[in-house]
């Protein structure tokens, strides 16, 4: 019983969900007061509003709905009920509710909705939902038709003996006032429906009660997971929901969408600290109770736990002081000059550091903020979110929360996509106040060593002097302070880019006519997966270019200097250190990144005029964005296109999935972000193309319905580039350059055995020198699949049918 119950509550959560939260509606329920209130106080309670419902902090989660009605036959529900109606096999009920709400569209054409839940005082319904009518009339006018339509969905359950265990809505375990409110609507229920008053007397004194509670209030119809009065809602003499200023700010930023959700993360912020302040309190009870009373410990041969601890700390130690040091290391030898070099990179000053600046950045004490507002409308072909961020007075200029060291800095009219080339895939511009950022990351490190020193069991431990920041190390290889001669020189955008990933290196790379001297043999080369690439802006270019060298050297790059090969294009000199890293000043920024290649690639385009802000998808794309902004992102259509399931079709696609599918546009629009700040708060805003959600979901669907060989397909589509991923991130780091075989990559928790051994594949990988090979091929031909696949260090995924022999290299790409 216990389980129907809460099937039917997850049946009533989707359903609230995938309609836009069109409430669960329930049986007629009258609003009788409790038998120890006086009628005349009863009378005398004025009807509640829309606004004047709920009181303020009672609820962590609100949302509201404006226009249901018409928001439940407009086209962009429509789009996203398609799929599922058709393609997803959604539940009897989920179908039946659909089709009620869209013949009773005309009746809440014109209403609002409001759904609270997540409670903050006890008492609370976990969840209440509120229809707004026009008038108490049309309220009454749409009760019954709620009344006689929701028991088709969530029938009362049967009966329970009176001498077996209640369930949770058994009246026996409510309150003594609910209980006789639960009883007289049981009564008027029962009386409505033509039985007699006998009759009505002879029914069990404990019936079962559905999972809801339902009442209208004047223009409200109100329906809520368990009985309730409006004083509970909002107590006497509190204060409306509708007069907090967070609320209030969030609401009014977002009158005129459809779909308006509030989060109290103040509220849940309060209640985690109370948790964990209980939790302490009773820890500490806990161990006044085991100092008062200590257990009798029998002598054990085995080492005390603080001597376990200590050996390890002892060995740990050890390891540590095994590790090479700037201050021990041997000085390495300067390597020959010319193309006859190696580059020595040796380990960066100190080790630490560099992990110490990680943390820095991604770490330090979170600050919440207050709420969150955030909206969904549909405007022509796109979904748009809009998410305000309300922060407290110390961290305004947070605009990303739980990450304290992004602080924007003033909003900017971003010039980086003037010096970008047009073929990019992803382009993400940010305005950051580096000084904040920079005394960020201090704290985060002075806050994560007081933590340390806290925690540690240890005496020396936390007796000893917190060790000094990283920055220091690098401000004493540089001859400057960070904060004061280095960041000033550098202006506030900083912009980020990945070029499109091109089929053949050797027909993407460009063609040299005159090669300059002092060219490397890295000009006719490209990598097959695009590196980022950094674009900085400089206000004092002489002085950056001046300091690059040091801050190479400090970085531990020994001898990096002796590789720089410079070449010139029209005015413009690009550097070059090997295959490593390369750089060039374009326009106002430096731009820098790991492939010399790219770096050529920006400043050609640069010189040539084909710049992003010349490309007509991205001009398009992107006029909706105000001028002045803190941060812009622009996913083009071909990385796009890349999340498109079904960019080959093929005939293991079923008929309803194909006909949903030549319904589609074939291309997919580019994805675009905008951050910026109004005076209310950071402001995110992202345009989701209507195409790419609908294919998202149609290919959801088609996972589901896949058969079982189809569904391996895919896993062992996806466990390939998962290896490839793998052997990538093992070159760079375990493996010094080498690739891994199956079991090193396995010992090394890069991917899993039950990836490559559930799904009715068999994965083998061939590593060969700097190259490796992956296949994956049935394990039972035409049973678990068909298809085999090949993958290998230039990423690129191939298969075909081999009959359950390997797929190579000569098979065609797979999208």
């Amino acid at each position: 019983m216990q389980n129907s119950k809460t099937t039917q509550r997850v049946i009533g959560l989707l359903l609230a969900v995938v309609i836009f939260a069109v409430p669960v509606l329930a049986q007629q329920r009258r609003a009788a007061p409790p038998r120890r209130v006086a009628p005349a106080a009863a009378v005398s309670e004025p009807a509640p509003t829309f606004d004047s419902l709920l009181a303020a902090e009672s609820y962590k989660v609100y949302c509201e709905i404006r226009g249901v009605g018409g928001l439940i036959q407009s086209a962009a529900v429509d789009d996203l009920l398609d799929p599922v109606m058709k393609l997803g096999k959604p539940p009897k009920e989920f179908r039946t509710a659909v089709k009620w709400l869209k013949a009773h569209s005309n009746i809440i054409a014109g209403s609002r909705m409001l759904v609270a839940a997540w409670p903050s005082r006890p008492n609370l319904p976990m969840v209440v939902v509120a229809i707004e009518f026009s008038s108490p009339e049309e309220a009454k006018k749409f009760y019954p038709e709620l009344r006689d339509f929701l028991p088709q969905l969530l029938p009362t359950p049967t009966p329970m003996p009176a001498s077996s265990s209640m369930s949770p809505g058994n009246p026996s375990l409510m309150p003594a006032a609910e209980t006789e409110v639960v009883r007289t609507e049981l009564v008027t229920a029962r009386m409505a429906s033509g039985q007699t008053a006998e009759v009505v007397a002879q029914a069990q004194p404990t019936p079962s009660l559905p999972p809801y509670q339902m009442m209208q209030a004047g223009s409200l119809v109100l329906i809520s997971d368990k009985a309730f009065t409006l004083r509970n809602l909002r107590p006497r003499g509190s204060k409306a929901l509708q007069e907090d200023n967070n609320f209030l700010q969030a609401r009014s930023r977002f009158a005129s969408e459809s779909i308006f959700l509030y989060i109290d993360l103040k509220a849940i912020e309060r209640e985690e600290q109370d948790q964990q302040k209980k939790r302490e309190q009773e820890e500490e009870k806990r161990a006044e109770a085991e100092k008062a009373n200590p257990p009798k410990v029998e002598a054990s041969p085995e080492p005390a736990t603080e001597e376990l601890m200590a050996e390890q700390l002892r060995a740990q130690q050890a390891e540590v002081q095994r590790l090479p040091s700037p201050e021990v290391m041997e000085p390495t030898p300067d390597p020959p000059p010319a193309n006859n070099a190696t580059l020595a990179a040796g380990p960066a000053p100190e080790g630490a550091p560099f992990i110490s600046l990680y943390s820095a950045l991604f770490g330090g004490e979170s600050k919440w903020p207050e709420a969150i507002g955030a909206a969904l409308v549909a405007e022509g072909d796109a979904y748009i979110v809009r998410t305000l961020i309300i922060n407290k007075a110390e961290n305004k200029g947070n605009a990303i929360p739980f990450l304290p060291q992004f602080v924007s800095g003033p909003a900017i009219a971003p010039e980086s996509a003037g010096i970008f080339p047009a073929d990019i895939d992803l382009f993400v511009a940010i305005s950051l106040d580096y000084p904040q950022v920079y005394e960020g990351m201090l704290k985060a490190i002075a806050h994560t060593n007081e933590l340390s020193r806290k925690y540690s069991s240890r005496q020396e431990v936390r007796d000893e002097v917190p060790p000094e920041s990283p920055f220091a190390v690098y401000e004493r290889k540089l001859g400057l302070k960070i904060k004061e001669d280095l960041l000033p020189l550098f202006g506030n955008e900083l912009a980020l880019a990945l070029m499109k990933k091109p089929a053949k290196p050797e027909l993407a790379a460009k063609p040299v006519e005159e090669k300059p001297a002092s060219v490397g043999p890295y000009e006719n080369t490209v990598s097959v997966n695009p590196n980022p690439i950094i674009a900085i802006s400089v206000k004092d270019r002489e002085a950056v270019q001046r300091l690059i060298p040091k801050i190479i050297e400090a970085l531990g790059l020994k001898g990096a200097n002796l590789l720089a090969q410079t070449e010139k294009r029209d005015g413009t000199e690009i550097v070059s250190y090997a295959d490593f890293f390369s750089y060039a000043f374009v326009g106002n920024f430096l731009v820098l990144s790991p492939d010399p290649w790219e770096t050529r690639h920006v400043v050609d385009a640069y010189l040539n005029h084909q710049t992003l802000s010349s490309d007509s998808h991205f001009r398009n794309f992107t006029r909706w964005q105000p001028r002045q902004v803190l941060g812009q992102v622009y996913v083009g259509p071909d990385l796009m296109e890349t999340y498109n399931p079904f960019g080959r079709r093929s005939a293991s696609v079923n008929v309803k999935m194909n006909d949903f599918l030549s319904r589609l546009s074939p291309l997919i629009e580019p994805t675009t972000y905008a951050l910026t700040n109004d005076g209310s708060g950071p402001l995110h805003e992202l345009h989701i193309p209507r195409n790419l959600l609908l294919w998202m979901i149609g290919s959801t669907f088609a996972v589901a319905d896949a058969s079982v060989p189809q569904r391996n397909e895919a896993m062992a589509q996806g466990s390939l580039r998962t290896v490839h991923s793998a052997e990538v991130t093992f070159q760079a780091t375990h493996g010094n350059g080498q690739y891994a075989t199956l079991d090193e990559l396995i010992a090394a928790n890069l991917i899993s055995k039950e990836m490559i051994e559930k799904y009715g594949y068999k994965i083998e990988v061939t590593v060969s020198g700097k190259k490796f090979e992956a296949t994956a091929v049935p394990i039972e031909y035409g049973v678990t699949g068909t298809l085999s696949y090949f993958i290998d260090e230039n990423g690129n995924l191939r298969g075909g049918d081999h009959g359950g022999a390997p797929a190579s290299a000569s098979d065609q790409p797979i999208n």
